[in-house]
């Protein structure tokens, strides 16, 4: 058995039924590492977590944990540095709608390439616990427990397993053995819990999203969330590759509404400065007109007012004092 002494524990980061997870230092190259320790070595949880190790072996991918070492009892994998979607949540709040379209495509990348091996993989517990954005910005998918190679004509998975909520109807048992479609289900409801936060085991709140969106989202995206996470698998998605293409378009449309709002408050702009151009392009005749009718009625009306005043100066003259001569 391999030496896990060469591992140091620098703390607890997980924990499930089985295992543990840890960060821990390699004490030979100084690198950081995941350490998955099970609790209990049983017979399953031991071919379990080798299925894990096998599965990660033949994995190449920018966004999936790399393999390091393993052996009974325990794995070691490459230490993903940042935080969990589920971390985010918890400390930013539900994510915009145009964060969350560019977290999608890589997630839909990392489920394309794993589902179109020569064995498709299907992975069977997206979640936001199990997505790391890395502090480069990239996305990682971790734990790969609950993974699973999915086999043309097989009735059934050999075990049930993913997390209540994320998980799709087929994922209990009586539906046949999960596909691709599967992890299109857990896709939707991870993006619906990013961009909403709503408790998606609430099936009030999952069936008002259906009917009525969320604020802050297009209706274009919440027809993309409502169409991953269609009871029936035929109503879904086909494939990853149709929704990477409706993600981009969304961009796209996204784009252009956003040019077309700017170039409508353009033209509005533009036809009140052409007003107000109009208005000073006459405002100075005008002046002028009312400046020169001025000069011309002010001495006018002065010589009335003075006309008026001496014969109002001869009328009390003659009225009042001639009178009494």
């Amino acid at each position: 058995m391999k030496d896990i002494k060469r591992y140091r524990i620098i703390k607890k980061i997980g924990e499930g039924g089985t295992s543990a997870v840890y960060a821990a230092s390699d004490t030979r190259t100084g690198k950081k590492v995941t350490v998955k320790v099970l609790k209990k070595e049983s017979i399953k949880a031991k071919a379990s977590l080798e299925d894990e190790a096998l599965m990660l072996k033949r994995l190449n991918y920018p966004g999936i944990q790399k393999l390091v070492d393993y052996e009974d009892g325990f794995m070691v994998t490459q230490y993903i540095s940042g935080n969990s979607l589920s971390e985010k949540l918890r400390m930013n709040g539900v994510f915009s709608e145009k964060e969350t379209v560019g977290i999608a495509i890589e997630l839909i990348r990392i489920l394309k390439y794993l589902h179109g091996l020569r064995e498709p993989v299907i992975y069977r517990d997206l979640k936001p616990a199990n997505i790391i954005i890395g502090k480069d910005g990239k996305v990682h998918l971790i734990d790969f427990g609950a993974a699973r190679i999915y086999r043309k004509g097989e009735k059934s998975d050999t075990s049930y397993l993913g997390t209540v909520g994320f998980a799709a109807p087929e994922q209990y048992g009586t539906l046949g053995q999960t596909d691709p479609k599967t992890d299109i289900y857990c896709f939707g409801m991870t993006l619906l819990q990013m961009t909403t936060g709503i408790d998606i085991k609430n099936e009030a709140a999952l069936e008002n999203f259906k009917l009525n969106g969320a604020p802050g989202l297009s209706g274009d995206f919440v027809k993309i969330i409502n169409k991953c996470i269609k009871p029936g698998r035929d109503d879904r998605f086909r494939s990853c590759g149709e929704i990477e293409k409706a993600l981009l378009d969304s961009i796209v449309k996204r784009k252009r509404d956003i040019a077309v709002r700017y170039i409508k408050r353009g033209i509005a702009v533009a036809a009140v400065a052409a007003t107000m151009s109009g208005v000073i392009l006459y405002a100075e005749p005008v002046m002028n007109y009312v400046e020169s009718d001025a000069k011309e009625r002010v001495p006018a009306f002065k010589g009335r007012l003075y006309t008026a005043k001496e014969r109002i100066a001869e009328f009390i003259d003659k009225e009042f004092f001639q009178e009494g001569k």
